[in-house]
């Protein structure tokens, strides 16, 4: 998550927040003992993939203005920031089923996320970060 956190920051973490698309949210990794923050990508019922690294989700282009600066220097260099995938291939399923998120990192071509572990339970979400709160210098809420 280098592009909004650093390893070592502390946070605050709601664990009454209701989700949203695109929430850094702190969770229980799958089939792991590690605890990581991700953004929710994708939400239950949707349909969703990468074409050209930009996100389609129920067939309508979403911007990510998040990685913005990072997606652009990559595109720059001719590369993508997010490889190309779909849910299909991804999961089996042409949407997300009920009670399951899709998350990614915001360091994409270096994130260990939903492109490796599937997708993740509701139950797994521990909560949505809300602030930085450590180091001091830069205490500010976090998008």
């Amino acid at each position: 998550m280098s592009a909004t956190l650093e390893d070592g920051e502390v946070v605050v973490v709601n664990k009454l927040a209701k989700v949203k698309r695109f929430d850094l949210v702190y969770l229980k990794v799958p089939k792991s003992k590690e605890k990581s923050i991700r953004r929710i990508i994708g939400r239950p019922g949707e349909s969703l993939y990468y074409k050209n690294g930009q996100l389609f989700i129920n067939e309508q282009e979403k911007d990510e203005a998040f990685i913005g600066e990072y997606k652009k220097q990559f595109e720059q260099d001719g590369m993508l920031y997010t490889e190309d995938f779909t849910l299909k291939a991804l999961t089996g399923s042409p949407t997300i089923p009920q009670g399951k998120y899709l998350v990614l990192g915001d360091n994409r071509p270096y994130a260990t996320d939903s492109r490796y572990y599937q997708l993740v339970d509701e139950k797994e979400i521990i909560g949505k970060v809300e602030m930085r709160v450590l180091p001091l210098h830069k205490l500010q809420r976090v998008k």
